[in-house]
């Protein structure tokens, strides 16, 4: 498992708005998009609610094989790289 980052918290409520069971829990962060059945509408609106919530555009990045920890990571280092 990993370490919670100052996103998780925002990220998780973005997941469970775009159709992530919160029953899932910690361990489907590192399962896929595709593993979780977040199809591309879904990585889509992922990508609108993370440019609206934090200003980064991450579209591109989301894909079937990506995880949530991915998109993660991504945020923290490009928030990282505004700063």
């Amino acid at each position: 498992m990993s370490v919670p980052t100052p996103v998780r918290g925002e990220l998780t409520a973005m997941l469970a708005a775009v159709g992530l069971d919160p029953a899932l829990g910690e361990a489907a962060l590192s399962r896929s998009f595709e593993d979780l059945g977040l199809d591309s509408l879904a990585r889509v609106e992922l990508a609108s609610r993370v440019l609206g919530g934090f200003g980064l555009d991450i579209e591109d990045d989301i894909t079937p094989s990506a995880t949530p920890e991915d998109v993660e990571q991504l945020i923290q280092s490009r928030l990282s790289a505004t700063v």
